[in-house]
C-alpha cells in the first residue's frame, strides 16, 4: 500500500448536488465539515498541506500564473461581475471566464483604459478572459473573489472608512460607464446577465520567489499556478489524469478541477469521485482531502471506508421543498 495524500479542489457538493447516493453516503464515512467563512480555495488548500497564506497580492500571483512573469507593481484583479437586485439588497453575481466572449471583455477594457486611464493614475489590463488593474497608489480592495462572494452582498467583503474612499469612487465610474455600453445592451437583448461593475479584489505586489519544499500541482487555475511558481513547486496542467498525478508525485499532490458550468458539474463531480474512491479502496492513497468550491469539506482516511454505520452528512442530504 502506497502513503499517498491527494488534496483535490472539486466543483459544487453540498445539498443534494451530488446524484449518487452511494457517493453521499461513502463520502459520510470521512470527516465532513463546511468552511466558515468562505475563503478562496487556494487558501483552504495552503491550510490543508501547511503552507503559508499570502495576506495580499493574490492578483499579482494570478497575473504571474498567467504570464510567467513577476510584476513589481502594484495591482489589483478586475473581474466583470454582475450585481442582482433583490427585495432588499443586492448580491454578487460571478461571471465565469467563459461567461464573456474575449472580444467582449476586449471592448470593456478599452473602453475602461480610454475613460479612466488618461491621467496615468489607472491602468485597465486584459490578459485572456482575466482583467487586471495597475495603480500609482495602492488602495483598499476586497480580499476574495467574486466567485467566494457569489451570492452574498458585496458590503460584507468591500473596504470601508476614509482609506477606501478611492475604490469606492472607482467603482462609482467604472458602473456608470458599464450601464448602457454596447456589450451589455447586446447581453440584454439575447439573456445574458449585463455586467453590473469590475469586482476589484486581491491587490497587492508580487512576493519575491523562493525555494520551497512542496506537493506537486495540478492545475489550469492561474491563481494557484502563480503561487507554485513564486515558490518554485511543480506544476503541470490539469488534464483529467489521476494516474498521472499520483506518477508524477507519489507521496502528496494538489489537482485543481476546473470550474464549469453548473448543468456539466454533476457530471464532472460524479466522475473525480468514482475515480478517487477506487484509489482509497485499492491503497494507492493513505488520504483523500475534498475541497468543494461552495466551501463544503470531506477528510477521509484509508481507515474511514469500513464505517459503514455512518449515516448520511447532514451537508450532503438533499434538501426538502420548503427549505
Amino acid at each position: 500500500m502506497k502513503d499517498a495524500h491527494a488534496v483535490v479542489v472539486l466543483p459544487p457538493g453540498a445539498h443534494g448536488r451530488l446524484a449518487d447516493s452511494s457517493q453521499r453516503q461513502w463520502l459520510s464515512r470521512g470527516s465532513v465539515s463546511f468552511l466558515q467563512p468562505r475563503t478562496e480555495m487556494l487558501t483552504a488548500v495552503l491550510q490543508v498541506i501547511g503552507l503559508p497564506v499570502p495576506e495580499s497580492g493574490l492578483a499579482a500571483l494570478r497575473f504571474w500564473g498567467q504570464t510567467g512573469g513577476r510584476s513589481e507593481t502594484w495591482m489589483a484583479a478586475a473581474d466583470p461581475v454582475h450585481f442582482e437586485s433583490r427585495l432588499r439588497h443586492i448580491v454578487v453575481r460571478a461571471l465565469l471566464p467563459g461567461d464573456l466572449p474575449v472580444r467582449d471583455l476586449r471592448s470593456l477594457f478599452e473602453m475602461f483604459q480610454d475613460q479612466l486611464g488618461v491621467d496615468g493614475q489607472y491602468e485597465f489590463a486584459r490578459i485572456g478572459a482575466y482583467g487586471y488593474l495597475r495603480c500609482e497608489s495602492p488602495m483598499d480592495t476586497p480580499g476574495v473573489s467574486a466567485a467566494v462572494a457569489n451570492g452574498r452582498v458585496p458590503d460584507e467583503f468591500t473596504p470601508a472608512g476614509e482609506s477606501a474612499r478611492t475604490y469606492h469612487q472607482l467603482q462609482g465610474e467604472s458602473q456608470m460607464l458599464l450601464h448602457e455600453h454596447d456589450v451589455n445592451l447586446r447581453r440584454v437583448e439575447t439573456g445574458l446577465l449585463p455586467v453590473s461593475a469590475l469586482w476589484f479584489w486581491g491587490g497587492g505586489i508580487a512576493p519575491e520567489k523562493t525555494v520551497c519544499p512542496m506537493p506537486a500541482l495540478f492545475a489550469n487555475d492561474p491563481l494557484f499556478a502563480g503561487y507554485w511558481e513564486s515558490r518554485t513547486g511543480i506544476a503541470e496542467p490539469w488534464k483529467g489524469d489521476f494516474d498521472a498525478c499520483l506518477a508524477l508525485s507519489p507521496e502528496q499532490f494538489v489537482a485543481v478541477i476546473p470550474e464549469v458550468a453548473a448543468q456539466d458539474g454533476k457530471q464532472v463531480l460524479n466522475d473525480c469521485i468514482d475515480r478517487l474512491r477506487r484509489f482509497l479502496r485499492q491503497g494507492d492513497l493513505r488520504r483523500l482531502t475534498l475541497l468543494f468550491r461552495d466551501g463544503l469539506c470531506v477528510d477521509m482516511k484509508r481507515s474511514d471506508i469500513i464505517k459503514f454505520w455512518s449515516g448520511i452528512s447532514p451537508f450532503l442530504v438533499e434538501p426538502t421543498a420548503d427549505e
